[in-house]
């Protein structure tokens, strides 16, 4: 869970300093092992403020910088192997 939690926040700080203005206007809400700590699903939520983000333009946005972001874990975190990355959105609550 010490992972994760490394993972968590060494993504944040990427996707908030990103220039692309969909990534910037994500959030991490939780990192878990899927099946193992080799490999990571993130969960990521739109900000408020972005919430309108069609889900299949974030997700294209995610997997172009699916390296990226793979590399900025990988200088925040002190393993020998990165975890791979697996990204899902959040469900959002339909609007009243």
């Amino acid at each position: 869970m010490q992972l994760c939690r490394q993972v968590a926040k060494a993504l944040q700080t990427a996707l908030g300093d990103c220039r692309d203005e969909v990534l910037s206007g994500l959030v991490v809400t939780a990192v878990t092992p899927a099946p193992h700590a080799g490999r990571l699903q993130v969960l990521v939520a739109a900000a408020p403020s972005a919430a309108e983000r069609d889900a299949a333009i974030v997700q294209q946005h995610l997997h172009r910088a699916a390296g990226l972001l793979r590399a900025e874990v990988a200088a925040a975190i002190h393993r020998r192997k990165t975890p791979e990355l697996v990204f899902a959105l959040a469900a959002t609550s339909p609007p009243h």
